[in-house]
């Protein structure tokens, strides 16, 4: 009887082990950091986009080729590529010109040797 008993005890121990063992995880409650607090917002107001001033695009299209080509020229005169002129477009000078001159040249597609 005393051999069935401690059996039995030891089934028990083993049960109670394996039932800890198996059951699922114990996790801390993380804070929700999306949650509102209701405070103030950190962030900084953004900063709105400069408007485009009225003088800096040019009113007709004879005008805009003659600003453009200008900026087209000097960027040519930096070039060190050694490619020549009626091989570059004038788009491909994207850090020299001005936006207006860039949305010109992708328009109206002009090679760099038009402009001279």
């Amino acid at each position: 009887m005393k051999k069935v008993s401690s059996a039995l005890v030891g089934l028990f121990f083993a049960g109670s082990l394996l039932i800890a063992a198996c059951s699922p995880p114990k996790q801390a409650e993380v804070p929700d950091v999306d949650k509102d607090t209701g405070g103030q917002d950190m962030a900084g107001e953004e900063a709105a986009p400069k408007p485009v001033e009225e003088g800096e695009k040019p009113a007709d299209a004879g005008e805009m080729k003659q600003k453009c080509c200008a900026s087209c020229k000097e960027a040519l005169a930096t070039d060190r590529s050694g490619t020549s002129p009626d091989q570059i477009p004038c788009a491909d000078f994207t850090a020299a010109l001005s936006p207006w001159c860039l949305e010109y040249f992708r328009a109206n597609p002009t090679k760099a040797s038009e402009c001279q």
